[in-house]
């Protein structure tokens, strides 16, 4: 006999639904995958083989992490999906702890003692990587996420992929092994993630071995591992927790086209604020070139007047100086015109020469001597005759 799906999970409903012992029900296990919803919780009872998802209302009790509880409820069947949840009616919480927990606990506490967890050895995550190297499965939608955000962001990005299990046996070797190799590399920041899922999923993240690969790398690690809810000890030990790998993507990237508008408008304004500053310094500037040159103008007046007024004195005391000349060399001249062998001349008297030389007594001629007599309008030459001393 065929049958359709549909017509297969009515009928396992209904068989559920009769079975008296599933329709009451009390499940011991160790609580984990708490999620609040807006009536309830989600969570998952799981012992050393197996898990069950569950959900209760906000008046059975609040489900802890961890702690070992005892829920008495209904199995479920939801024909449409073919999924099996126990719906919780309520919920008796020991106050053991699982052990699970009890070994993440005593994990968390032993590396927390070592200091891997301190804020002072965290290392800055750059905010504009351009090599990024990605621990994570080839095949998840996180490689895929992280290359869409950086590249759309920041199209000169490198992204390098070093494809490892995110969960089973193996995998916390493998995201370890990632981790160290990026750490030799010449990236500029690890991204280490996968997408959401169970405690259980994402217990590999809990691992000694990925922790300390986190905590010892030299390169910056960004840790994106499940959703804003989940939260694992590889996010603790890394430098910066990313609630999801987009996030992580934005955080070590740069939003260029955000970056080049912020540029441009912060140019618009300095070019704004230079024009203003232009505008001003030659307003400034007139205004000093309209009182330099009043002033200079005034000085020039002021050394004008001055210069004139020397000038002035200067004349008027050359004229006296020339006028006081003027008469001393009339003086003067008077006195040389006193002594001027032409006026004496002029007056009657001659001036006697023989062959050049000056007659000045009898004695210097004899008779019968041509002599030369210098007259004020003219000369006469005359003979000696006659000789008479005083």
């Amino acid at each position: 006999m065929t049958i359709s799906v549909t017509q297969l999970n009515n009928y396992i409903k209904g068989m559920m639904d009769i079975d008296p012992v599933l329709n009451d029900l009390s499940v011991c296990g160790e609580v984990t995958n708490v999620k609040k919803s807006h009536n309830g919780w989600y969570f998952s009872l799981k012992d050393d083989g197996a898990a069950i998802n569950c959900f209760c209302y906000g008046n059975a009790a609040v489900p802890v992490t961890g702690l070992v509880t005892v829920a008495e409820g209904q199995l479920n069947f939801f024909a449409k999906s073919g999924a099996v949840s126990l719906f919780v009616r309520r919920l008796t919480t020991s106050q053991n702890t699982g052990d699970a927990y009890k070994r993440f606990v005593e994990l968390r506490d032993k590396l927390a003692k070592e200091g891997l967890f301190d804020e002072a050895r965290k290392k800055p995550v750059p905010h504009c990587a351009k090599k990024i190297g990605v621990v994570t499965s080839e095949t998840g939608a996180v490689i895929h996420d992280i290359e869409n955000v950086a590249l759309r962001r920041q199209p000169f990005s490198e992204i390098l992929l070093y494809p490892v299990r995110v969960q089973g046996e193996g995998a916390e070797e493998e995201i370890a092994c990632g981790i160290r190799y990026f750490g030799k590399s010449d990236v500029d920041v690890v991204i280490v993630g996968r997408g959401g899922g169970s405690n259980e999923d994402l217990s590999v993240f809990n691992a000694e071995a990925v922790v300390r690969a986190i905590a010892e790398c030299p390169k910056p690690v960004v840790s994106a591992v499940g959703h804003g809810v989940d939260f694992t000890l590889s996010d603790f030990a890394a430098d910066r927790r990313a609630v999801t790998p987009s996030e992580a993507a934005e955080l070590v990237t740069l939003d260029s086209a955000k970056e080049k508008l912020r540029i441009l408008a912060n140019l618009d304004k300095i070019s704004m604020a230079a024009a203003v500053k232009l505008s001003t310094r030659y307003r400034q500037v007139q205004n000093d070139c309209r009182l330099i040159c009043t002033g200079v103008g005034r000085r020039l007046d002021r050394l004008q007047t001055g210069t004139i007024a020397t000038l002035v004195a200067v004349q008027h005391a050359a004229e006296a100086k020339l006028s006081a000349t003027s008469a001393a060399l009339d003086k003067a001249v008077g006195r040389l015109d006193n002594i001027n062998p032409l006026s004496v001349l002029k007056r009657g008297f001659g001036y006697v020469s023989a062959d050049g030389r000056t007659v000045r007594s009898v004695n210097d001629v004899n008779i019968g001597d041509n002599i030369d007599v210098q007259l004020s309008d003219g000369k006469l030459t005359a003979t000696v005759v006659g000789k008479e001393e005083k």
